[in-house]
């Protein structure tokens, strides 16, 4: 684990340590490697039938468009987040969609048949062994979470996220399973 105890107790602080370790860890790595090792641990889902949702990375995010283009051409159909100031959707995506800069500066479908994915891709900042996930702050992903909760949830993220343990608000949502360069966690 990169990120040091103790951390700061209060979320902004600690979001603010953890973009910074996501960054650091994205800039001083062979990036292919690190992503190409992440792309093969997510390859099974290719198998499994539904649509799937990811997202474009920003910010050191493990970027894994290149995985939504292997799920387009395994004939899933696959979708990007839309993103107003109160919901989130999913839009769906193909190689020559266009993109636009949404809420947030978020990367967005323009247009395309609205999605409901049964498994999600999720960025995130940090995560713990249980599954929990710290986001942005936003809660769009656990509104989401709460309204489907059949949909499979996988974090994605650096090894460099992980922290000894998340404080949980009633309203987080656990993840199914983690997904770094180096393993796939399953919480217990």
């Amino acid at each position: 684990m990169a990120v040091p105890p103790p951390l700061p107790d209060d979320k902004t602080a600690l979001r603010r340590l953890l973009r910074k370790a996501r960054r650091d860890f994205a800039a001083s790595r062979d990036a292919a490697e690190h992503i190409d090792a992440i792309r093969a641990r997510l390859a099974p889902l290719l198998d499994r039938p539904g649509p799937i949702a990811g997202y474009v990375a920003r910010s050191g995010e493990p970027d894994i468009l290149q995985f939504l283009l292997a799920a387009h051409r395994a004939g899933l159909a696959a979708a990007l987040p839309t993103i107003t100031r109160t919901a989130m959707t999913f839009g769906a995506w193909h190689p020559d969609a266009a993109l636009s800069l949404g809420f947030s500066g978020i990367p967005q479908p323009d247009a395309g048949a609205a999605i409901v994915p049964e498994m999600l891709l999720t960025p995130l900042l940090g995560f713990d062994r249980r599954g929990n996930r710290l986001g942005q702050g936003g809660g769009y992903y656990d509104r989401w979470f709460a309204a489907h909760p059949a949909a499979m949830r996988i974090g994605i993220a650096w090894s460099v996220q992980e922290v000894p343990a998340l404080a949980v608000d009633t309203w987080d949502v656990p993840l199914h399973a983690i997904v770094t360069e180096k393993e796939w966690i399953a919480p217990s």
